[in-house]
């Protein structure tokens, strides 16, 4: 958790919401969540990066160009091309969709800064991590977790990304935790502990999402300021101490 987050290799990164534990739920949790957001979404065009973000369900939006990104093909890829170098000029997009992107990118904040070089102006950003927190990590103590989705990934505290979205002069609208679970089916006992205790511990929960919106501030040109002519005092003018006039 406090490791830098730029990887020194390259980690497998999960095709679908089936490769995750208790995949089918979360994604069912994610759509839920975001429905509302992407509903309020308006411009020309969306893109929905990574394979997580490509099986969403996106709902009708006023954007009516959405597409998909990400590395390997299948019917639910339109463009094949890395999250870490997107192929799109220059505010172009006006909403992107990143879920669980971060996690398993080599480095993050590569992403980051290539989500902000495509948004345009006031552009929308709807982030979806995995909470480092949750219910679900105690799972880790076990050996053979560790190398399963989403644990053998890097999962960054809400607070982490949000820092880093305020270097890219991201301005958060809105987030909150949800989702909270321990990622198993097995038993049904620890997960309506996980959903009590959701009341008053929301920060462990399973996901956290965040919509901001890029700003930029223009330069404001000031006009040339008109010299001012120094004015020099006239010493003749000015009494001196102990002054005494000679008479003749």
């Amino acid at each position: 958790m406090l490791k830098p987050a730029l990887r020194d290799k390259r980690t497998a990164a999960p095709t679908n919401w089936q490769d995750v534990a208790h995949g089918t739920w979360l994604k069912s949790r994610v759509e839920q969540v975001l429905a509302p957001h992407i509903e309020r979404l308006y411009g020309y065009h969306f893109a929905a990066v990574g394979p997580l973000s490509a099986h969403l369900s996106i709902p009708k939006s006023a954007i009516k160009h959405c597409f998909t990104l990400a590395e390997g093909h299948g019917k639910h890829v339109n463009v094949c091309a890395e999250s870490t170098q997107l192929p799109f000029a220059e505010a172009s997009l006006d909403a992107i969709l990143l879920a669980c992107e971060l996690e398993f990118a080599q480095d993050p904040h590569q992403v980051l800064r290539e989500v902000s070089h495509s948004l345009i102006a006031d552009g929308k950003l709807i982030y979806v991590g995995f909470n480092p927190f949750a219910w679900h990590q105690v799972q880790q103590l076990w050996p053979r977790q560790v190398n399963q989705f989403p644990w053998c990934g890097r999962s960054f505290t809400r607070s982490r990304v949000l820092d880093w979205l305020a270097l890219l002069n991201f301005e958060v609208c809105e987030t909150h935790y949800f989702a909270p679970s321990f990622l198993q089916q097995r038993w049904q006992w620890p997960e309506r502990l996980a959903t009590k205790a959701h009341q008053w511990l929301p920060q462990l929960a399973s996901c956290y999402f965040i919509v901001a919106r890029k700003r930029e501030y223009p330069l404001t040109l000031l006009p040339e300021r008109s010299k001012r002519k120094r004015v020099q005092p006239n010493l003749q003018t000015v009494p001196l101490a102990n002054q005494t006039q000679l008479k003749e």
